[in-house]
């Protein structure tokens, strides 16, 4: 089994007893606290993944950074995981409790490509017409990518909608080539 369907195996009861305990969005900012400290902690990130270092080990150190810092049954979580020697799959069950925590909330995450910089009024007004029609609340992670010319590309989940010039041009391109 991979470990994102083990970390979803993990994902889905605690997001079930985040619930229970009201505690579902403060389960969330403590796992993203984690995959930043991670992210930003390449040594940390080696340790948690070297199956030399025992899980006790491992433990002590998440203890010293997290204990205090979040919730009881994400810390349940994180001592589980050292206990089990499991601590590699920690940073998968995070990516997947984002994902169960974003469906629940109605949250959609659309990368959205342009030449140029988007101004707020532009954020805002993408924003509001996708969150209209897909009727979900809408953060835009904006990438800028000049080779566009003009236009925009959005991906949403697993669809893209290039409605960019590069693309246009391309498209044109291809008809003149099968005219000729």
């Amino acid at each position: 089994m991979s470990n994102i369907a083990v970390a979803t195996r993990y994902a889905k009861p605690l997001i079930e007893l985040a619930e229970e305990k009201n505690a579902l969005d403060q389960v969330y900012a403590d796992l993203e606290l984690y995959r930043d400290t991670i992210q930003r902690n390449p040594e940390l990130r080696a340790v948690m993944l070297d199956p030399v270092i025992h899980g006790m080990k491992k433990l002590g150190i998440l203890e010293k950074l997290f204990k205090d810092k979040v919730h009881p049954l994400t810390y349940s979580v994180i001592e589980l995981l050292s206990r089990k020697n499991r601590e590699e799959i920690f940073y998968d069950i995070c990516a997947a409790y984002s994902k169960l925590y974003n469906e629940k909330k109605g949250i959609l995450h659309v990368r959205v490509q342009t030449p140029i910089p988007l101004d707020e009024s532009q954020q805002k007004a993408l924003q509001a017409k996708l969150a209209q029609q897909l009727q979900k609340t809408i953060v835009l992670l904006e990438e800028v990518k000049p080779d566009l010319i003009g236009g925009l590309v959005l991906l949403i989940e697993d669809k893209i909608i290039d409605n960019s010039i590069r693309s246009s041009l391309k498209r044109l391109k291809k008809k003149f080539t099968q005219q000729i």
